[in-house]
């Protein structure tokens, strides 16, 4: 270096203490800036917990979930007795389900069956019912990106796997489609596996009944469709949808006090059985009905088959009235009736519940400011699956799970 004066270069001299201040004070600063960004990440992640209140997030092996998922758990003790509350999800998903976040599940009377562990719809225990789901992917499925809305049905949810009324649902890729823009999730859990039905069964009684042999019969004069338990909620689809395709609806119901809705979707008289139906018990009555959609079976079913027209047929959906039928052959072999099964839940078909999807979309905008739904939360199910067995509710209820008190009737 220069030495100042002289002009002559000095030999450089290391000094030792001043590269330990250096040192020291070039360190000090690092832990100091270090101390404080390690800080400062500390309070922002505690400020993004506290403000979003979300659920931490682990991973195992491929697939992620989250801590403290909830839902409806059903299950019995030692001795057979019901144990059914709030708790913690009792199923391991398994590598090839995908996780759906939980915005709304409808509430279909197969799942207030299994909310009493009926044995003829669970096959096992523990189990959180729930057949229909529509949420949010959380990670992707196939062609839908982690985020896409979607509706899970069928293919096991609510009967052998952990079903919809809980905060997440794992479920086979087979059951989830995308959840059609015209329909928030709410309105799709209106409807839900009971509007499929009721697509799906006017669909299947266009086909198979013989219009060409009506025609011969009954000339210009066309005989209405009968729909029984109208005032449940397949039962309001169901005439919502009949009348949609352009037939005259009777509704069957003895709730008497749902006529005006029932009137509102499309239906052109309101009856109870004993008015739509005849009291004598022979064989074969006059024929009163082209078409029926009979959503309570048993007895009510069989008196149906007596009256239906030549060539006509009868969908069954439900057993609410009964599994047993009594009848006679002469509706089939002397009018050559039909009567078709309705299995929505089972359709495994992915194209097919698209196309049923998308036919509900289009149905929904039509009859929602009539038609009632009952919000409830996961600590409502239980009564509500009580009051439901006992044949006590009108409409539908869709669970929705982050919801904690008890709601009215509301439209979407």
């Amino acid at each position: 270096m220069l030495v100042r004066g002289t002009g002559e270069v000095a030999p450089a001299t290391l000094s030792i203490s001043r590269i330990s201040n250096d040192f020291f004070s070039i360190a000090g600063i690092h832990y100091l800036f270090r101390e404080r960004l390690r800080t400062f990440v500390f309070l922002a992640w505690l400020y993004y917990e506290r403000c979003t209140k979300r659920k931490s997030r682990f991973v195992m092996g491929n697939m992620e979930t989250a801590a403290e998922a909830r839902g409806w758990v059903v299950n019995r003790g030692p001795d057979g007795e019901l144990q059914a509350d709030v708790g913690p999800l009792p199923d391991s998903p398994d590598s090839q389900s995908v996780c759906i976040d939980v915005e709304a599940a409808g509430f279909n009377y197969k799942d207030a069956l299994a909310c009493g562990a009926h044995p003829g719809v669970v096959r096992k225990l523990p189990l959180v019912p729930g057949i229909d789901v529509a949420g949010r992917l959380r990670t992707s499925c196939g062609d839908y990106p982690a985020g896409t809305p979607v509706v899970a049905t069928g293919n096991g949810l609510g009967e052998t796997i952990s079903g919809g009324f809980a905060t997440e649902v794992w479920a086979p890729p087979a059951a989830i489609i995308k959840r059609p823009p015209s329909l928030s999730a709410i309105a799709a859990m209106a409807m839900g596996t009971a509007g499929l039905s009721a697509i799906l069964a006017v669909e299947r009684l266009q086909s198979v009944i013989d219009w060409d042999y009506q025609a011969r019969l009954q000339g210009n004069e066309r005989l209405p469709w009968l729909i029984t338990g109208a005032s449940g909620g397949v039962g309001m689809l169901a005439v919502a949808a009949t009348a949609l395709a352009g037939f005259q609806v009777i509704a069957c119901t003895r709730k008497n006090t749902l006529s005006d809705t029932l009137l509102s979707l499309g239906a052109s008289a309101v009856q109870s059985p004993e008015e739509a139906l005849p009291s004598d018990k022979k064989p074969l009555s006059s024929a009163r009905y082209l078409g029926a959609i009979d959503t309570v079976g048993g007895e009510l079913l069989a008196n149906i088959l007596r009256v239906v027209a030549a060539g006509g047929a009868v969908a069954s959906i439900g057993n609410a009235g009964g599994v047993a039928l009594s009848t006679t052959v002469y509706p089939f072999i002397l009018r050559g009736i039909t009567l078709a099964g309705i299995d929505a839940a089972g359709l495994p078909s992915r194209e097919k519940r698209q196309e049923l999807w998308a036919k509900l979309g289009v149905l929904w905008p039509l009859i929602n400011s009539g038609f009632p739904v009952r919000h409830i939360g996961l600590q409502e199910i239980g009564d509500w699956a009580a009051e439901m067995r006992s044949g006590c509710i009108k409409g539908r209820a869709v669970v929705i799970p982050q919801k904690e008190a008890r709601g009215d009737y509301a439209h979407d």
